[in-house]
C-alpha cells in the first residue's frame, strides 16, 4: 500500500465528525463492548430497519458479536466521554469489569443498553463481512430506546466535541413581518447586544426576536442558508448574495493586566508585544485574523494559552499571564475593564472592522433593514476625523 496515500486517508477521516457509539453484546461468547465511530443506517424501508457498524477484527467484541449473533449500538450523549473512554480501552485500570462502572440493562436481544445514551438500537446480526482489518456487521433492529438527551457526543479532529445547534431551532415557519433572526460575533454579546435589542424591542414590541452568537464563518453560512436575517461581525465577506457594510472601523487595542509595565503607555506597536505570551481567543476567524496581522508585519505571535471564552481570556490577562488583542476599543470610557487596561495598537488591522451583513436590498425584510440601521447608528458616534488614516470609514461597502 502507498504509505503516503494511507497517511492522507487517515488524516482525512480524522477530520470527519462522527457520533460516538458503544457497541455491546451478551450471550454464550460473553459480555463485551467497544467504542466505535463507524455506525450508520442501512435502510429504514425493509421488513425491519437495519444498520451497519465497523469493528476492528482484533477486538474481542467483534468476535463475540459474530458468535452471539446480537449487538446493541448505543449512541452516546454529549456528557458520556467517560463511557467512551471506558470502552475504548483508555481507562486500563477499569478493564476488568467495564459494565460494573456504568448503569445498563439488557435489551430485547440481551445485549446491554447503556443508560443515558441518546439512542440505543438493539439488533440481531444478519451479515458479518471481513474487509481489510475490520468486520462490517449489519444488523436488523429489534428494539429502540431513546433518552431525554438529544445532543450526541461527537469525535472529530482527534478529540471529543459536543453537537449543539448553530442557528436558533425554529420549528415554526418564519414570518418576516413579525420575526427577526439576528446573529452576532461571539464577543459582541455582553457589551453590545442587550441594550440594542432592548431599544429595538421597546419600539417594536410585537416582534419575535431570535439571537445567534457564533463565529464569523458560522454567521456567514447561516446568512447564506437563510437561517438568520442579518448579522454583525468582524472582517470582510466575499459572498455575491450578501452585502457587508463597515459600521465601525478597526480600532485595535492590546489588553494587558493593569500593573503590566506596558499598560501605562499611550500606545503600542505590534513589535512591542510580539515576543510576550499571548492569550488567544480560540475561534477559527480570530486565529486567522491574528495570523494574518502578524504575518503582514513580519512577526509571529507567541501563543501561551487559548480559550473560546472571552471572559476566560480577559481573566487570564488580568492575572498577568499574557496579553490579548481586541479589534475595537472597549466601550467603557476608562478602558480598564476591572483589572485590565486596553492600550491603543498602532497597526493596520482591516480584519478588525465591524461589519453589518445583510442580503441584497431586494431580499431584505423591513425589520432587518430597521435593525441594521439602529446597529449602525449605535456605533457611528465618533467623528470621522478621529479615525486613523487607512481604516475604512463607517458606511464603506466591503468584500
Amino acid at each position: 500500500m502507498d504509505a503516503e496515500l494511507r497517511a492522507r486517508f487517515v488524516e482525512s477521516m480524522s477530520r470527519v465528525a462522527s457520533a460516538v457509539t458503544v457497541v455491546t453484546t451478551d450471550g454464550e461468547a460473553g459480555r463485551f463492548g467497544v467504542t466505535v465511530s463507524s455506525m450508520t443506517s442501512v435502510s429504514a424501508d425493509t421488513s425491519r430497519p437495519s444498520l451497519l457498524v465497523s469493528i476492528h477484527h482484533l477486538s474481542p467484541a467483534g468476535e463475540a458479536i459474530r458468535k452471539n449473533r446480537r449487538f446493541c449500538a448505543n449512541v452516546l450523549s454529549g456528557n458520556q466521554t467517560f463511557v467512551s473512554d471506558l470502552f475504548s480501552g483508555r481507562l486500563k485500570h477499569l478493564n476488568e469489569d467495564r459494565f460494573g462502572e456504568i448503569p445498563w440493562h439488557p435489551g430485547a436481544t440481551g445485549a446491554p443498553i447503556i443508560e443515558g445514551a441518546i439512542a440505543s438500537l438493539d439488533c440481531e446480526l444478519k451479515t458479518a463481512l471481513l474487509w481489510g482489518t475490520h468486520f462490517i456487521l449489519i444488523g436488523e433492529v429489534e428494539q429502540i430506546e431513546l433518552s431525554r438527551q438529544r445532543s450526541p457526543l461527537v469525535y472529530a479532529n482527534r478529540g471529543y466535541r459536543r453537537a449543539i445547534p448553530i442557528a436558533p431551532e425554529d420549528r415554526q415557519p418564519h414570518d418576516p413581518h413579525n420575526q427577526l433572526r439576528v446573529g452576532f460575533f461571539i464577543t459582541l454579546g455582553p457589551e453590545f447586544v442587550p441594550s440594542l435589542v432592548a431599544d429595538f424591542a421597546s419600539r417594536t414590541p410585537a416582534v419575535d426576536i431570535r439571537l445567534l452568537e457564533a463565529d464569523h464563518d458560522d454567521l456567514v453560512e447561516q446568512m447564506r442558508a437563510g437561517k438568520i436575517d442579518a448579522a454583525v461581525t468582524f472582517g470582510a465577506v466575499d459572498e455575491p448574495e450578501l452585502e457587508a457594510e463597515v459600521i465601525c472601523p478597526a480600532d485595535p487595542h492590546v489588553l494587558l493586566s493593569a500593573d503590566h509595565p506596558l499598560a501605562a503607555k499611550p500606545s503600542l506597536r505590534l513589535g512591542d508585544v510580539a515576543e510576550l505570551p499571548m492569550i488567544l481567543l480560540d475561534y477559527p476567524s480570530v486565529r486567522g485574523a491574528v495570523a494574518a496581522l502578524f504575518e503582514r508585519n513580519g512577526l509571529k505571535p507567541n501563543v501561551r494559552l487559548q480559550s473560546p471564552s472571552f471572559a476566560m481570556v480577559r481573566g487570564l490577562v488580568a492575572q498577568g499571564l499574557g496579553y490579548t488583542l481586541v479589534p475595537q476599543a472597549p466601550r467603557n470610557r476608562d478602558r480598564r475593564g476591572g483589572e485590565t487596561r486596553a492600550v491603543p495598537l498602532k497597526v493596520d488591522f482591516p480584519e478588525g472592522a465591524l461589519v453589518a451583513l445583510a442580503r441584497r436590498p431586494d431580499r431584505q425584510s423591513e425589520l432587518a433593514r430597521d435593525f441594521l440601521a439602529r446597529c449602525k447608528r449605535s456605533f457611528q458616534t465618533q467623528p470621522d476625523q478621529e479615525r486613523a488614516g487607512g481604516r475604512p470609514a463607517a458606511g464603506t461597502k466591503v468584500r
